[in-house]
């Protein structure tokens, strides 16, 4: 399957079960990267550990609310939606970011209501079943990262990519 995302990355994915996988490259300050990334399909967030974060926050993940929308066939078009999750150890709090960025599109009308309404509460039972602890005893996240995702982390996947503009 080929994912599009913010119509500015072209990239060939794996769907296993109810995630998409796909690997796609830059360069930075010299250096190629190649950026595994991942999209929960049912809550409609993407999700990496990135690859250009500081060494002391390396095996973090960054989690971003997108828009999904299929051809019918094998092409996933996302959209980054503003609202972003950041995840470190689970003796870290995750953070949450870009809300004004989200109540902004929503107040110039890029965001319609029921679009708005829709991604809170999207990433709203994200943090309840993936992150929020009812108890402090356990230092763990209840499900994070997704089973999907870890079995997906050291698979082989297609190196197909094409970064526009």
């Amino acid at each position: 399957m080929t994912v599009l995302h913010n119509g500015a990355l072209r990239a060939a994915g794996v769907r296993q079960g109810d995630v998409v996988a796909y690997d796609w490259g830059f360069r930075l300050d010299g250096v190629d990267h190649v950026q595994r990334t991942f999209v929960l399909l049912a809550e409609h967030l993407q999700i990496n550990q990135p690859v250009a974060f500081p060494p002391q926050q390396r095996g973090w993940w960054y989690c971003d609310l997108v828009s999904l929308e299929w051809d019918g066939r094998d092409l996933l078009r996302t959209r980054d939606l503003w609202i972003d999750v950041v995840v470190g150890p689970p003796d870290h709090p995750y953070r949450l970011l870009d809300l004004d960025d989200y109540a902004d599109a929503l107040a110039d009308g890029r965001l319609a209501p029921e679009q708005a309404a829709d991604g809170l509460r999207r990433v709203q039972r994200f943090l309840d079943r993936r992150l929020n602890r009812r108890h402090e005893a356990v230092r763990s996240w209840p499900d994070f990262p997704p089973a999907e995702v870890a079995e997906l982390l050291t698979a082989e996947l297609p190196q197909d990519w094409e970064l526009f503009g």
